[in-house]
């Protein structure tokens, strides 16, 4: 068996992260039209990113995804039929 340097990903840290990003989405879902939508959108997009650099490759809930043209490439590239 190779051992490897790397740094178990901490299953209750990325579940903590899916929740913000839920949380996230529902808050942009009821203030899309407001001032506010533009930071919430950078905040999901940073947290997402973030999570994906950790290791993230499921799909999200429905209800924590925003739509498509907001989410980060890297989300969707994960999910891309060839």
């Amino acid at each position: 068996m190779m051992q490897t340097d790397a740094i178990p990903v901490d299953e209750r840290l990325l579940k903590a992260m899916e929740l913000k990003l839920s949380d996230l989405a529902a808050l942009w879902r009821g203030k899309k039209a407001s001032p506010q939508a533009e930071t919430i959108v950078r905040q999901y997009q940073a947290v997402l990113r973030c999570m994906i650099e950790l290791g993230f490759r499921e799909p999200l809930d429905a209800d924590s995804e925003l739509p498509n043209r907001l989410m980060p490439l890297e989300y969707l590239d994960l999910f891309k039929q060839p």
